[in-house]
């Protein structure tokens, strides 16, 4: 069975029509259903991914038929020319598309924001401060706001304690523990993750910066079922500033 050649390029239009639009059209679009957004961009990104291992794939499969094609053909016969030339289109195909890529990549970075992750620098001593909800939560001497979620824990900063009230430390705890329940930890890493494997495409900042969003979101709408929205509002500026 031959390789079906005409895959290559419709894939290859759905990688650009993601990576393009993705960035452009999505972003903003979900601040209401933030459980949904975060699923439609890695979904769209799924897409892509499965489509550009179909390109490769058949890439692939084509430059066997041909290898096979020309030693069963007599060497510079009609067949064997048009074997030879058949085998240039998926590889033609992948040049003009990766062009393209970098075109259009061009044009979309500037359209991204910088993305504004709050990370710590150096190696954080923490200290058992107390249990909430069933999620274990650490005291980390810091003299600026900071609060993270992880897969299980939380940490919040010992200037973020002493400076928020007891309703504003718990409405920023429930949103922490919106993001453990969530599983934020693991999607915000997959969202990176996704971004080392295509660090020069813009639409891969784009991800990681709407999952970032997102996720802030669903945590925010998860603690206001527990608080009130001016107490969370308030507890959230000390981080802003």
């Amino acid at each position: 069975m031959n390789a079906p050649l005409l895959v290559i390029p419709l894939a290859i239009e759905w990688v650009i029509v993601v990576t393009t639009l993705a960035p452009i059209l999505l972003p903003g679009k979900f601040q209401k259903s933030p459980q949904l957004g975060i699923a439609i961009w890695f979904t769209a990104f799924l897409s892509a991914g499965i489509a550009t291992i179909a390109v490769l794939v058949i890439a692939v499969w084509a430059y066997l038929d041909t290898w096979t094609a020309l030693n069963n053909d007599a060497l510079g016969s009609q067949s064997w020319f048009a074997a030879l030339l058949v085998s240039f289109a998926p590889w033609v195909a992948l040049a003009a598309g990766g062009i393209t890529l970098a075109l259009i990549n061009n044009r979309i970075e500037p359209l991204i924001a910088n993305s504004k992750e709050i990370a710590p620098l150096i190696a954080m001593t923490k200290q058992p401060l107390m249990h909430f909800m069933g999620t274990r939560v650490y005291l980390v001497e810091l003299p600026f706001a900071f609060a993270l979620a992880s897969n299980r824990d939380i940490l919040i900063s010992s200037f973020a304690k002493d400076h928020l009230s007891q309703d504003e430390l718990t409405a920023v705890l429930w949103h922490e523990v919106g993001h453990v329940k969530q599983k934020h930890f693991a999607i915000k890493r997959l969202a990176r993750f996704i971004r080392a494997l295509s660090p020069k495409l813009a639409a891969s900042r784009a991800l990681v910066n709407e999952v970032e969003l997102l996720c802030e979101k669903s945590a925010d709408r998860f603690a206001l079922k527990k608080v009130n929205a001016p107490t969370l509002k308030l507890a959230r500026s000390l981080f802003e500033n």
